[in-house]
């Protein structure tokens, strides 16, 4: 599914506040960062902003992001900026008095009255191995579990598990406030298809002290149980939960539940009417539990449609739809009729940049209909296109769609996602370079009618994300051909600010070429002091093929101290090979060593630059 734009740059904002505020002590230093940046960042906020206002609003903002920062180099605590007087100068380093510059402003939060957590910006700077060693009694377990919680969602379950791990593994030191957490870790355990962890963390949770976290698992263990058919030992648990913890509210969605499962809908029905008044007793009136076990005595297809056949039906993993020959055809149809590309997007090219690439009202209102057309639910993010495919049909009768970056990342994307008949898969590669070829020569037509060809195509605007991401999947599929070095100098030309983190290749690659110096002014121009291991090792590359042997050695001993991995990877005979999570790299990690190794090597063996890394 498209990230909300709004959310994205949200997103993008906060992260980039929590890497400025981090860099220096110093708010003056940090707010600057983050004012001049607020623009490219986020420039649908920017947009909205009262002429006059931008610099009192990006206070506002980034001391809100500076005052809840838990900073590792200040003991995990803020270092908060206090409110200044009303005459003395604004902390924003204005010049002027607070009142007449800032002050206006700050009387409530930018990013409105509930809680506000930049934490998981925090933890993006932590090596993931790192996480056990994190001070874990200086943190807040909810917030971790929330943290924890939004990466299962994105998919990012090695992380979330890293993070919950050892905030969980001395029992005698939790409490009611780490339920959450273990709930999050049941459910990254469920996502892994590790069910041996599960019942491993509810039975050691099981031996809490404290009452309410102990009958959280025991309530989670009794549903593992009855998963397993076991219902006799589920019924046994149940009542053993109820004498721990009788006023639980959990326990009545738990033994509904379980009599459902086993049939007994009439019991199901009696069971949620005698929970409906008990629980309006104890006072949960407003809360929706009462509501649903009235529901239940009412309705027991509510109960049933909740459990979606069965105790287990949550656990099932439906993996990659497979995609019959007949769809395979008509998708190999398609590439083959593809229209020619035409300019249906507007750019408004000024100093140097392109602006956002807006579809043409035709488009937009077709990208609009293709969203139900292909996910079936615009809303629904676990829609998976291939199981029902009359969006061929639509885009037969739509040609005008094939002009859209959106279809075409859509397209690209699913294709990585279904399963396709072996003797078919070479033809299924061919339709995605296709489909990217397409989307690049669609690209140029655009930029060329827009006379923008000298401009960059900034990813703060969301709507060039789908066209840099497209070229970012063609220089994948690129590899190590002629091709790359062109396209990547492309995407960094487009994108100078590289959010695709492509930079890495395009220095490794120009080295490749026998263009160092340029690898080496990526390094040290465009991208100084830069914090990505493959960088540093790129810029000691650099500097060897330049026959700048000095420098290459102090190049190397700074690029050791931040990434000694890479090192001991690149010099090692048969390293073995780490653990590895698909999309997920540990910044300094040796699973980042790992995958340099299988970038690089061949480089620093071919250029004789391997010979510096054994000398140190």
């Amino acid at each position: 599914m498209k990230p909300d734009n709004q959310t994205e740059e949200f997103d993008d904002l906060l992260r980039f506040g929590v890497q400025a505020a981090l860099a220096t002590t110093d708010f003056v230093t940090a707010l600057n960062a983050f004012r001049l940046n607020l623009p490219e960042l986020a420039p649908r906020h920017a947009a909205l902003m009262p002429p006059g206002g931008e610099r009192a609003i990006a206070f506002a903002m980034f001391r809100e992001i500076w005052n809840h920062l838990p900073r590792p180099d200040q003991g995990w605590k803020p270092l908060t900026l206090a409110k200044p007087e009303r005459n003395a100068p604004c902390p924003c380093g204005s010049g002027q008095k607070y009142k007449q510059c800032c002050g206006p402003l700050s009387g409530t939060s930018p990013f409105g009255p509930s809680g506000f957590s930049v934490l998981a910006y925090v933890l993006e700077t932590i090596p993931v191995a790192q996480y056990k060693n994190l001070p874990f009694k200086k943190l807040n377990p909810e917030e971790l579990a929330h943290v924890a919680e939004q990466w299962l969602q994105d998919g990012r379950d090695a992380a979330a598990a890293a993070l919950l791990e050892p905030l969980l593994l001395d029992v005698a030191k939790l409490d009611q406030r780490h339920e959450y957490a273990f709930d999050v870790l049941c459910d990254v355990y469920l996502e892994q298809g590790d069910p041996d962890r599960r019942i491993a963390l509810a039975d050691r949770l099981m031996q809490s002290s404290n009452r309410g976290l102990k009958s959280a698992a025991m309530h989670r263990r009794c549903t593992m149980l009855a998963d397993a058919g076991d219902y006799a030992a589920a019924w046994t648990l149940f009542k053993a939960a109820q004498r721990q913890d009788p006023d639980n509210s959990s326990l009545s969605h738990l033994e509904v539940v379980l009599l459902a499962s086993q049939g007994e809908i009439e019991q199901a029905q009696n069971r949620a009417r005698f929970w409906a008044a008990r629980l309006r007793k104890l006072g949960y009136e407003e809360e929706g539990i009462v509501a649903f076990m009235d529901d239940i005595a009412r309705d027991p297809q509510t109960l049933l449609d909740m459990m979606r056949g069965g105790p287990g039906a949550d656990e099932e993993d439906a993996g990659f739809t497979e995609v019959s020959a007949e769809v395979v055809e008509a998708l190999i149809a398609m590439a083959e009729a593809l229209p020619a590309p035409s300019c249906q997007h507007r750019l408004s090219p000024r100093d140097g940049h392109a602006g956002p690439l807006e579809p043409v009202a035709a488009l937009a209102a077709l990208e609009a209909e293709w969203l139900n057309v292909y996910w079936h639910d615009g809303d629904d993010e676990e829609a998976d296109p291939w199981t029902e495919t009359g969006w061929i049909n639509w885009l037969a009768k739509h040609p005008l769609a094939w002009q859209s970056f959106a279809v075409l990342e859509d397209l690209v994307g699913s294709l990585e996602d279904a399963i396709f008949p072996e003797d078919r898969e070479e033809e299924v590669d061919w339709i995605e370079e296709t489909l990217l070829d397409h989307a690049m020569e669609l690209l140029r037509v655009n930029i060329a009618a827009n006379q923008a060809e000298d401009c960059t195509l900034e990813w703060g605007w969301h709507e060039n994300r789908p066209a840099l991401r497209l070229l970012a999947q063609l220089i994948e599929i690129a590899g190590d051909s002629d091709e790359a070095l062109p396209l990547l100098e492309w995407l960094l030309a487009l994108n100078p600010n590289d959010n695709t983190g492509h930079r890495v290749a395009l220095v490794h690659r120009y080295c490749e070429a026998g263009r160092a110096a340029e690898a080496l002014a990526l390094c040290d121009e465009r991208f100084p002091d830069d914090a990505l291991s493959g960088m540093r090792y790129g810029r000691v590359l650099a500097l060897y093929l330049l026959d700048r042997r000095d420098e290459a050695t102090a190049a190397l001993a700074e690029a050791k101290k931040h990434a000694p991995n890479i090192l001991k990877t690149l010099t090692t005979e048969n390293p073995r090979m780490p653990a590895l999570t698909p999309g997920l790299v540990t910044h300094g990690g040796e699973d980042e060593a790992w995958y340099y190794r299988m970038d690089w090597l061949p480089l620093w063996e071919k250029s004789g630059a391997l010979a510096l890394l054994f000398s140190r």
